[in-house]
């Protein structure tokens, strides 16, 4: 693969092409300026590791992932699959992606077989249906070219979101600032759960730094700070399909030392709690 692949469609966002039995090429869409999407990545990232799962009762059970380097947009990215460990129940994946042959990130990911045992969840918070919602601009507090002036998200012709009152600032409950939106895929997706599972990763990233750095707006600026994921990890509870509605309840513990923490519970329509998501961010007061 040596040129980039358009990708008007959202499946084209995270399909590879296997170059190896372990090794798989991928490329960040060229609409994402000055860096790649980090939830892009994440996404090819368990993609790739779940090609190499042979036992299809083995699902994504979970990822942990660490953004190392600013990927760009003008170079493919290579994914090489490390398999540690199959055991009875469980698969393991370790992913290092590449890029201009410096480690840009990796991943741990878990795959593993549905078992009985005790069930129990949060509740899915009381909120508007997304029908009753309008759709806004996806929000990209990082997102500024080098004379800080805003830029338009790539993703908002593919990606729906619909936050509950947006005009609203981040409400303290308990101590705990909080954000509820509804975010889906727009377009149908196939309905395994690999590829449901990557699309979902993908949305996992979109509104997190944004959601860490919300308790602060009007008090510094995006402008103001060096703003960046730095780990992200996720936990997959149910099958879903992350073409459909789902609502995504966040919320911001901390912020402390140049750094932000932000957390995520994924319900689906009829409530039940299919994914959980914690990443720390890099807010960072820029300098002159």
């Amino acid at each position: 693969m040596t040129e980039p692949v358009e990708q008007q469609h959202f499946a084209d966002r995270i399909s590879l092409q296997q170059v190896d039995r372990d090794i798989f090429t991928g490329w960040c869409h060229s609409g994402a300026p000055l860096r790649a999407y980090g939830g892009q990545i994440a996404a090819q990232a368990l993609m790739a590791a779940g090609r190499t799962v042979d036992e299809p009762a083995r699902h994504v059970h979970s990822l942990h992932g660490y953004f190392l380097r600013p990927g760009g947009t003008k170079d493919s990215i290579t994914y090489l699959v490390d398999r540690p460990r199959d055991g009875r129940s469980f698969s393991t994946r370790f992913v290092r992606a590449v890029q201009q042959g410096e480690t840009i990130f990796m991943m741990t990911a878990s795959f593993a077989t549905t078992d009985g045992g005790p069930e129990h969840q949060f509740e899915m918070p009381d909120e508007p249906r997304p029908g009753a919602l309008d759709d806004i601009v996806i929000p990209m507090s990082s997102l500024v070219d080098e004379q800080g002036r805003d830029l338009d998200h790539p993703d908002s012709h593919i990606i729906g979101l619909r936050i509950v009152e947006p005009e609203r600032p981040i409400e303290m409950t308990d101590g705990r600032f909080e954000r509820i939106a509804w975010v889906r895929i727009r377009e149908d997706l196939p309905d395994d759960w690999l590829t449901q599972a990557c699309a979902l990763t993908y949305l996992s990233d979109l509104t997190m730094v944004s959601t860490a750095l919300a308790p602060h707006v009007g008090l510094q600026g995006p402008h103001d700070l060096m703003l960046a994921s730095i780990d992200h990890a996720m936990w997959f509870h149910a099958p879903t399909r992350a073409d459909r509605w789902l609502l995504f309840a966040q919320d911001t513990p901390v912020a402390r030392g140049g750094h932000g923490l932000a957390r995520g519970l994924f319900y689906d329509p009829d409530g039940v709690l299919v994914a959980s998501v914690v990443q720390e961010s890099l807010m960072r007061t820029r300098y002159a």
